[in-house]
């Protein structure tokens, strides 16, 4: 079998569309037995392993294209964008992504409905290790909206719950005609804020964890007051530079040899933008010391992006010490991912 890179997120998709009776009630379609129902028979296409069936009443194919391009126009926006300068440079590294992810996720997907089973490498890929960290397997149905009903299709919005990472978000599904009184399942939108729940409290959990880590970098290293000045854009009018001037008190006894951080632009719908900096600081004597960081605003990234054509405010600025390396090589660091279960 081909190695199932994204089998979660496939196994997740069907779970949130054949999963938990979402079209359990005949209110919905009263002029139709709930035989005909398209997810009742989808889940038990699944249950008798009958891949051409589910098919038939799902496409598959465009569940997870829709899955794929939202998700990772999220994670591209979130990681790889920061550092990307040009149209043609996201648009490759998306391609890239989306054709590994449509790929797998395909097979995967086959592979569970035909066998109830999806094998898997001995050792996960990032893709498989986010997929599992981000408990897609732990989602259920909470609520469900009364359908907006059209000429030949139904939209219906479902409210689920991720356990493992306590967030809610929404999925929204179309169903159309296939055929003389026959719906299909054929499109489902949300997962992209699925990725937005999981970033968001996999930082309130990161933030809970460092917190003591973080108050021994306070006692070592802490920053104090910051000003910022705008030094304009390049001679393209491409991308505008900040130059932040770092106020902050060196505690330490102990030499220290480099700070290490982040400067965080916070945006509007829970977008961010962050650009790490490194501060030399051999050789500083103990007491307030003033430090300069740049940042690049970049017109990829929607936070920067907003600042650039809106402006911004000093409260949407954070400085974020991660780490600090004394001089004998032994260091302070904060987590940037959850412990291995």
């Amino acid at each position: 079998m081909p190695n199932p890179k994204y089998a979660l997120i496939a196994i997740g998709i069907m779970l949130l569309l054949i999963g938990g009776g979402i079209f359990a009630s005949r209110s919905w379609y009263q002029h139709k037995q709930l035989s005909e129902n398209p997810a009742i028979l989808a889940r038990q296409a699944v249950e008798a392993h009958d891949l051409e069936t589910f098919r038939r009443y799902v496409d598959l194919d465009k569940l997870i294209d829709s899955a794929a391009e939202e998700i990772l126009t999220e994670q591209i926006n979130s990681t790889l964008a920061p550092t990307a300068y040009s149209m043609d440079e996201l648009q490759s590294q998306y391609d890239k992504l989306k054709l590994d992810f449509v790929n797998n996720a395909r097979s995967a997907a086959e592979e569970y409905i035909s066998t109830g089973k999806v094998t898997f490498p001995n050792n996960l890929t990032d893709a498989q290790k986010f997929l599992k960290k981000s408990g897609v397997a732990t989602c259920e149905i909470k609520s469900i909206a009364k359908p907006m009903q059209g000429d030949d299709s139904r939209i219906v919005t479902i409210m689920i719950h991720n356990q493992h990472m306590k967030f809610n978000f929404e999925v929204e599904l179309t169903l159309e005609l296939a055929g003389e009184d026959e719906w299909r399942i054929t499109d489902a939108k949300g997962f992209g804020d699925y990725y937005k729940g999981y970033r968001r409290m996999l930082r309130r959990k990161l933030d809970s964890l460092n917190a003591p880590i973080a108050r021994e970098m306070d006692s070592t290293f802490k920053v104090k007051s910051f000003s910022i000045k705008n030094e304009g854009s390049d001679e393209y009018g491409f991308s505008q530079t900040l130059n932040i001037e770092i106020k902050a008190s060196v505690l330490s006894d102990k030499p220290l040899a480099q700070v290490h951080g982040d400067i965080v632009l916070y945006g509007k719908d829970d977008s961010e933008s962050r650009t790490p900096f490194v501060v030399d600081i051999t050789n500083r004597a103990q007491g307030l010391q003033t430090f300069n960081v740049m940042k690049t605003l970049n017109p990829f990234v929607r936070a920067d992006a907003d600042a650039m054509k809106h402006g911004f405010k000093k409260n949407d600025i954070h400085i974020e010490v991660t780490e600090i390396i004394f001089a004998d090589g032994t260091n302070l660091k904060q987590l940037d991912s959850l412990p291995e279960d």
